[in-house]
């Protein structure tokens, strides 16, 4: 058994971990990190002890269960300029999914799809008030809303009919979407993989639920993006 306890009230918190060793129990206790403590504060916990059950919140891409805990990733500017920024996702992020799609569309229509996302709420029902400073370009912001989730996003890499990425932040949380498609007779397959870190929160958000928003929206797209194809051919 190992466990994790957070006093998230403190301004200099510790992380205590507690396992059973031979003979009894063997107590660690290290500085807590700031973006733990910032995470833990973000999700309400403002005083006294928070105490995590290492064993139950389960393994990720990283092994040590404190490191899972406390994995915050690299910073967002990094995450935007060095991953995304080159085509790819956090692979130690302990949150990760990814998947594809083939739809009977254009790589341009399937694209359009994704570029337009101010036109997002047609994708997946939980998407809502989404807000652009302008069409799809590299640096370009937008905001939405994810169900209870308000997340501001970035563009990347803006390669029409061929890839698109973006960083979305929210709340001590970072994650990376990278989008590639290619030309498949007459249709695209489209890729998707994305990263999430949040030290603490990552826990909650477990590789198999990111992977199914994944799904879920690649199946949103493939609907829209078809149905688009077949209103352009008559």
């Amino acid at each position: 058994m190992q466990y994790a306890i957070i006093a998230p009230g403190a301004g200099d918190g510790r992380v205590v971990t507690i396992s059973k060793a031979t003979g009894g129990l063997e107590v660690t206790e290290v500085d807590a990190p700031e973006e733990l403590l910032a995470s833990a504060r973000g999700a309400g916990f403002t005083a006294g002890a928070l105490l995590l059950d290492l064993d139950l919140l389960g393994q990720g891409s990283v092994d040590d269960p404190v490191a899972q805990l406390t994995y915050a990733g690299p910073s967002a500017e990094t995450l935007h300029s060095d991953y995304v920024g080159r085509g790819r996702v956090d692979e130690l992020a302990p949150t990760q999914a990814a998947g594809e799609i083939v739809i009977e569309a254009t790589p341009e229509c399937v694209w359009a799809v994704l570029a337009e996302v101010e036109s997002w709420p047609t994708i997946r029902a939980d998407i809502s008030d989404v807000r652009a400073e302008g069409p799809a370009a590299p640096g370009v912001r937008f905001t939405w809303q994810a169900g209870a989730n308000r997340l501001t996003s970035r563009f990347a890499l803006v390669e029409p009919g061929q890839r698109l990425t973006y960083t979305s932040v929210a709340a001590g949380t970072r994650v990376a979407h990278v989008y590639e498609l290619a030309a498949k007779g007459t249709g695209t397959v489209l890729s998707c993989r994305e990263s999430l870190a949040a030290p603490i929160l990552a826990r909650f958000l477990p590789s198999a639920a990111l992977q199914a928003g994944v799904d879920s929206w690649l199946a949103g797209v493939k609907a829209v993006a078809e149905s688009a194809n077949s209103n352009n051919r008559h």
